[in-house]
């Protein structure tokens, strides 16, 4: 029942993101500040953190049981929501994230490396939901999720626990004004 109301509530805020980018189009452009030529007034910019990961003693771990139905939660969790993009780190738990609703859309995982170091990982993620017009999903680390969302124009946002796998982040980001977030959860 628990997992079945928060499932119904991450539904309710993207559709409700939804509703209000739809209202924004009807809406007149002076009143809004929004280009009237636009058919978007803003992208959705989904963030998780990876699933659960097993504790095996490695660097790279891959998902554990409790992680494997998490990752199959975001294809409910986001039903309602078109996406463009889905976008990973290198390491193989933000990727197992993502396969679920990868295989369930058929798009692809884009792989952000992060090789090169923090800030550049970032910049990259940045860049890549720059790119595209379209909606992202973005499965990233505890570390990760709070500064990709700050790079994207979001809020601070108190560090993720280790222990916190259900938060799922929600990143309008308007052609003009300024970008929005909404915190709810997935899974069980």
């Amino acid at each position: 029942m628990r997992t079945k109301i928060k499932l119904i509530t991450a539904n309710i805020v993207v559709m409700l993101l939804l509703t209000i980018s739809f209202i924004t189009i009807a809406k007149p452009n002076d009143t809004l500040g929004i280009d009237a030529n636009s058919n978007s007034p803003a992208k959705i910019v989904v963030l998780v953190r990876h699933a659960e990961k097993r504790d095996d003693g490695t660097r790279n771990p891959v998902l554990s049981e409790a992680g494997q139905q998490r990752a199959k939660a975001l294809i409910e969790a986001l039903q309602q929501l078109e996406l463009s993009q889905l976008i990973a780190s290198n390491y193989q738990r933000t990727q197992l994230t993502l396969d679920p609703i990868a295989n369930q859309r058929k798009l692809p995982v884009i792989i952000a490396d992060s090789q090169f170091g923090l800030d550049a990982h970032i910049a990259s993620i940045v860049t890549l939901v720059n790119q595209t017009s379209g909606n992202s999903l973005i499965a990233g680390h505890s570390n990760t999720v709070p500064l990709i969302i700050k790079a994207l124009g979001g809020p601070k946002i108190p560090a993720i626990e280790e222990s916190q796998y259900a938060s799922l982040y929600l990143l309008s980001i308007p052609k003009e004004g300024a970008v929005s977030l909404i915190q709810t959860h997935f899974g069980n």
